[in-house]
């Protein structure tokens, strides 16, 4: 681990085996930037930074967005044969949470906090909200091969870690027990396992102005049909 992101508030990335930058960019619909995407006019929702990592390229948002955390481009991203791997929290969550009829392959109306979404060969092999994972209960996934990242899993610990806190005041007396997130740093340890490399703690400003793009075309919404397909087999 390169940083604790449990002090991250908004998160959104995503990892793919593609080995060109270019064509990840044409896959999600984005443009170079024609402005250094380190100025302050270059942030928006749309701007992401795509750059090499790892076995693969990274796409992430430096100004918050949930748009690389879309169903719609984790199925371009892992089309003929790539995964894409998206870990998301805070209001990045948006595009997971679901009605409950439209999300029929999973067991709830969708991820709280945060999410966890490993596609293959355009469809979701296995998806979690790390925030409330156990790891021993196949209902807490969903997805065609829930157990398609187990081999990623030993000793991560995604359960809120329990501490002694400070009295909230100067007169306040003894020491309460309150509970710290693990899941950020749990979901990060497992992108690292996958992507073959530590993660980069200049994600969201790498050095280089040509990392900097922005989603000028953003992918078309799923169909009822097709987002069910993406999500695999219902659990009930």
């Amino acid at each position: 681990m390169t940083m604790l992101y449990s002090t991250v508030s908004d998160f959104c990335t995503v990892f793919t085996t593609h080995d060109d930058i270019g064509t990840v960019a044409s896959l999600i619909g984005a443009v170079p930037l024609t402005v250094d995407y380190r100025m302050p006019e270059a942030y928006n929702e749309s701007t992401v930074t795509i750059m090499r990592w790892g076995e693969g390229i990274l796409v992430t948002h430096p100004y918050y967005s949930d748009l690389c955390a879309r169903q719609e481009a984790m199925r371009s991203l892992s089309r003929d044969g790539h995964l894409a791997v998206c870990v998301t929290w805070g209001i990045s969550i948006a595009p997971w949470s679901k009605t409950r009829s439209r999300m029929d392959p999973w067991r709830s109306a969708g991820a709280l906090f945060a999410y966890f979404a490993y596609a293959v060969n355009g469809r979701l092999e296995v998806g979690f909200d790390p925030d409330e994972f156990d790891k021993s209960d196949p209902a807490a996934r969903c997805g065609w091969n829930t157990g398609a990242v187990d081999a990623y899993l030993h000793d991560l610990d995604f359960s809120p870690l329990m501490v002694e806190t400070q009295p909230l005041s100067e007169g306040g007396s003894g020491q309460s027990r309150g509970a710290v997130s693990q899941h950020e740093d749990a979901c990060i340890t497992m992108l690292e396992r996958i992507a073959g490399a530590a993660f980069p703690i200049d994600h969201k400003r790498p050095a280089g102005p040509h990392v900097g793009f922005t989603i000028a075309t953003p992918l078309p919404a799923m169909s009822d049909a097709d987002f069910t397909h993406f999500m695999g087999p219902s659990l009930s």
